[in-house]
């Protein structure tokens, strides 16, 4: 596999930086889960977890520790990325579509079929928008291992003005993160109609823009 960038003073900084101040936010929020040992006993065996790019904070530090793979992108930013995620108990593999994506396809169907699950945000690094690529789906079918959807709702949340939308949930507020039930994909299913379908299950389980349903006690 390509190799990832030396490390730098830069990235080690800012890595460190990004993992206490979310680290902070984790703290200062009611998570409420729901569905998440579900998710574990159905990937025992291995298993595709996916959480849209502008929610993954929460998901990030709740699956934290749990022997997950991560995939990066071999960039500055994914240099970062990696560091922070390192910090939160993940293994990475880096690549992208640009850089190195190939060879780590191959590795992130390997581990799946070895039994690791694995972390990916299916709408990155740069969109669309909560839309499903090809490639979760892809490494689903071929490891003949479930994808575990991730969709999260808010009470409330800032969103940062970047192409995802990036969510940060509000001090004190409360968060839903919903492990929606297993999505299974046979031999002969199109990736392209796995991942539409996909993609309208949970667009339809969480609101768009975040931080706009959750009205609950």
């Amino acid at each position: 596999m390509e190799e990832a960038q030396p490390k730098t003073l830069r990235s080690e900084v800012i890595s460190s930086v990004v993992y206490v101040v979310s680290s902070m936010i984790r703290m200062t929020v009611r998570v409420k889960n729901i569905g998440l040992d579900e998710a574990l006993k159905a990937s025992e065996q291995g298993g595709v977890f996916i959480a849209w790019h502008g929610d993954a904070l929460i998901p990030g530090h709740v699956l934290s520790w749990k022997k997950l793979t991560a995939l990066t992108s071999l960039s500055r930013d994914g240099d970062i990325q990696a560091r922070i995620l390192q910090k939160m108990g993940y293994d990475i593999v880096r690549g992208s579509t640009g850089r190195g994506g190939a060879r780590a396809a191959v590795e992130l169907v390997n581990r799946l079929k070895d039994g690791v699950r694995i972390s990916f945000t299916p709408d990155g690094p740069r969109g669309p928008r909560r839309v499903i690529q090809n490639g979760v789906v892809y490494f689903a079918k071929k490891a003949q291992r479930p994808i575990c959807p991730i969709v999260m709702r808010y009470t409330r949340c800032w969103n940062i003005g970047t192409w995802d939308r990036y969510a940060i949930p509000k001090p004190f507020s409360t968060v839903e993160c919903e492990f929606l039930p297993p999505i299974y994909v046979s031999p002969t299913d199109s990736l392209d109609e796995v991942a539409a379908e996909l993609t309208a299950t949970m667009n339809a389980a969480a609101p768009d823009p975040p931080g706009l349903l959750m009205d609950k006690p």
